[in-house]
């Protein structure tokens, strides 16, 4: 199902990795653990939006490639992101997001790892995205370093929001056109379970 949607320049794409899965709501409750920003550009100015989402790794079981702070792996690997959650820097450009994201229809943006290539402390991240009911393959570079607290994981992906039936929107009688092209970048520490 390919839903068009309309963006206001802070929407962008809820990340968000972004990655973001179609992942059980449990994921979700957990702690939030990754920060996104996701930001773009306009006709008239550059914007950028945030929030806090979840990312899981299940270690592997020998058989997968080893990576910093996964000695055996990684089995499986999800990110979500709550839509609800993000903020923009003005309350109605997070209203437009919201608007334009249908969280009650679309609550998350959900990433999911299907395989990774590791070279030292970079991985190579190949899985599918989901964006306002819509799935598509999307690859990134993640860098990862084991620590006490966990695995500080870090990343940057650009997105074309027309992938996902997002057109780009323009407002303001056409004086504001958002680029379609967004990047999404991420941050935090994460714990296999």
């Amino acid at each position: 199902m390919s839903a068009r949607v309309g963006l206001m320049p802070g929407l962008a794409i809820a990340f968000s990795i972004g990655l973001v899965i179609l992942q059980p709501r449990a994921a979700a409750a957990q702690q939030p653990n990754v920060d996104f920003t996701v930001s773009g550009t306009s006709t008239i100015r550059g914007w950028t939006c945030a929030v806090r989402g979840v990312m899981t790794f299940a270690p592997g079981t020998g058989s997968s490639k080893p990576a910093p702070g996964f000695p055996n792996g990684v089995q499986t690997a999800t990110a979500t992101v709550p839509v609800k959650s993000f903020r923009c820097p003005e309350d109605e450009m997070t209203q437009h997001l919201f608007d334009a994201m249908k969280p009650d229809k679309f609550p998350e943006i959900v990433y999911r790892l299907e395989k990774y290539d590791v070279t030292g402390a970079r991985a190579q991240a190949s899985g599918t995205i989901t964006i306002a009911g819509v799935t598509a393959p999307i690859s990134f570079p993640i860098a990862l370093k084991a620590s006490p607290e966990g695995v500080q994981i870090e990343g940057l992906t650009p997105l074309d929001m027309t992938k996902f039936g997002i057109d780009p929107p323009v407002v303001m009688l056409g004086l504001l056109k958002v680029g379609p092209q967004i990047r999404i970048a991420f941050k935090g520490v994460v714990v296999a379970r």
